[in-house]
């Protein structure tokens, strides 16, 4: 019998290699990220050459990322002030316009609304409802460690 298997043909099945490629290929392509890496941004600011003009004056001045936005909601002789980023804010409305111009700039940071103990519910949420309609995908809210 073994003499008899040594001079049969040997033969090769393709078609569990090409299974295996395949759940290869999807596996890569599922797992891969499609998004643009920060390093293949552009840089912030082209340097000005020596003698001469930037190539391009009309460009915007560089937009510098925002890791988080911070409103604080502080309970003051009775009334709640407001604080983007720590600068006041005179009323729910300015803070929807100053919110909607950072959105307009194409940056989508979280906003992290910090009340203070003394604010009511209703002025937090108020709050949240405004960074959401100024086009904020991400509201989140802070709390004391306790």
């Amino acid at each position: 019998m073994p003499a008899s298997r040594a001079t049969g043909e040997l033969e090769v099945k393709m078609t569990p290699m090409i299974d295996v490629v395949f759940l290869l290929l999807i596996f890569f392509v599922w797992t891969s990220s499609f998004e643009t890496p920060e390093f293949d941004l552009p840089g912030a600011i082209a340097e000005k050459p020596e003698g001469g003009s930037a190539a391009n004056t009309d460009a915007p001045p560089p937009v510098e990322p925002f890791d988080e936005i911070i409103i604080r909601l502080l309970h003051r002789d009775g009334l709640v002030k407001i604080e983007l980023a720590g600068d006041p804010v005179g009323s729910f409305e300015e803070l929807r316009e100053r919110l909607t111009q950072i959105i307009e700039l194409g940056v989508q940071p979280p906003v992290i609304i910090d009340p203070e103990g003394a604010v009511q519910m209703e002025q937090a949420v108020k709050a949240y409802d405004v960074a959401r309609s100024a086009g904020a995908d991400r509201v989140l809210y802070a709390t004391a460690a306790r």
